[in-house]
């Protein structure tokens, strides 16, 4: 059969088999071109490119606030690791609050007293006369459990006076009596709403707090403490800000959540933050404050800064990549450690609810006749 060669083909030499081998092909001589290679654009990653950075356009720089202190240095929660934060620099501190058993309000991070002090057991089961007053910390030097006024007289001070306290209502506590007995030490001292009110945040774990903050304090702040970011929208929205762990900010989701929060005017508040980059990438951010157990690292970063903006140019490297080489920042590990908590909020404070947001000054029915009552706790549920 005849067949046709293909007018854009051109019919080359016919190779005929020879013992079941094929010829040897014929090598084409190599000569080089005249014309020049056409000329290409240089591929550039886009995360590589260098981004515009303009620090006096960006947000102020974040507050930091001492966590437990300056409580890389000193005995955590004492009234030695305040003063110090103070002296480091710290803009607030952040400090955990207890019920005694004889209605004292003490600052401790933790339920029981075994991992930081001499003492053993519960602590709200103990009194604050004659038990709690002797206990010690384990960390030298050893330094006593501060009690809430103490606290007080120190941001009274007048070279304290812009230092704000992030009060951390433990869940262990109840709300109403918790918040009772502070705003009964705060009306001890003249002036309070106006010299101390604006400077004390509740941070608040458990939506069961939000009301009795609400009626009780209602000139305080309140932040919502998360491991969640889920939970934070569902639960906590009215609150001021929120106070989430730092690994929640970053990548997509946290991303989304900064926007929705400066859309909405919420202030965001992120903990613990202990490294140089961390610091820097909350700038980068425009958190409201940091919580640090080092704010004497921040002092010396925000001298950095202010030498030479640059410091804190975003990067590739320090945006994408380096935050993983942390274990930490991983989702499985934040994932892991939101159950956690969870878990621990509920068993300790029982389910987590919407709570109801009436207007902060309401008319009590049973108050005196003619008078303006704010709602009772008791009353709001």
């Amino acid at each position: 059969m005849d067949v046709t060669t293909p007018t854009n083909e051109r019919p080359g030499p016919v190779l005929e088999e020879q013992d079941g081998l094929m010829p040897d092909l014929p090598v084409p001589s190599l000569v080089a071109s005249d014309e020049s290679s056409p000329e290409l654009p240089p591929i550039v990653s886009p995360g590589l490119e260098d981004k515009p950075f303009d620090l006096n356009a960006a947000p102020r720089l974040p507050e930091c606030w001492g966590h437990r202190g300056a409580s890389a240095n000193f005995p955590e929660n004492t009234l030695m690791s305040f003063v110090e934060a103070c002296k480091a620099g710290a803009d607030g501190i952040e400090t955990d609050i207890h019920m005694t058993s004889d209605d004292e309000l003490v600052m401790f991070h933790d339920p029981e007293l075994h991992r930081t002090t001499d003492g053993k057991g519960r602590l709200h089961e103990q009194p604050w006369k004659g038990v709690l007053e002797h206990v010690r910390t384990l960390e030298q030097p050893a330094q006593p459990i501060p009690r809430f006024a103490q606290l007080l007289d120190l941001l009274q001070q007048p070279e304290n006076a812009h230092v704000k306290v992030n009060i951390d209502c433990k869940v262990e506590n109840d709300p109403v009596r918790l918040f009772t007995l502070i705003r009964a030490e705060l009306e001890r001292r003249p002036d309070w709403e106006t010299t101390l009110a604006p400077r004390l945040i509740l941070g608040l774990w458990h939506p069961k707090f939000l009301e009795p903050a609400m009626t009780l304090l209602a000139p305080l702040q309140r932040f919502c403490i998360s491991m969640s970011l889920s939970q934070v929208r569902q639960y906590f929205w009215a609150c001021t800000g929120f106070s989430v762990y730092y690994p929640l900010l970053l990548g997509a989701e946290g991303e989304k959540f900064r926007l929705e929060c400066a859309a909405a005017g919420k202030k965001i508040c992120t903990w613990t933050v202990n490294e140089r980059e961390e610091m820097l990438q909350c700038v980068r951010w425009g958190v409201y404050s940091v919580i640090s157990d080092r704010p004497e690292l921040w002092r010396q970063l925000k001298r950095d800064i202010a030498g030479d903006a640059k410091v804190a140019k975003p990067t590739f490297w320090n945006e994408t990549v380096l935050p993983y080489l942390t274990y930490r920042n991983w989702w499985f590990d934040t994932r892991a450690k939101e159950r956690f908590e969870t878990e621990y909020l509920e068993r300790e404070g029982g389910k987590f609810f919407v709570p109801l947001t009436p207007p902060l000054e309401a008319v009590d029915p049973v108050g005196p006749a003619g008078g303006v009552q704010p709602l009772r706790p008791s009353q709001l549920v």
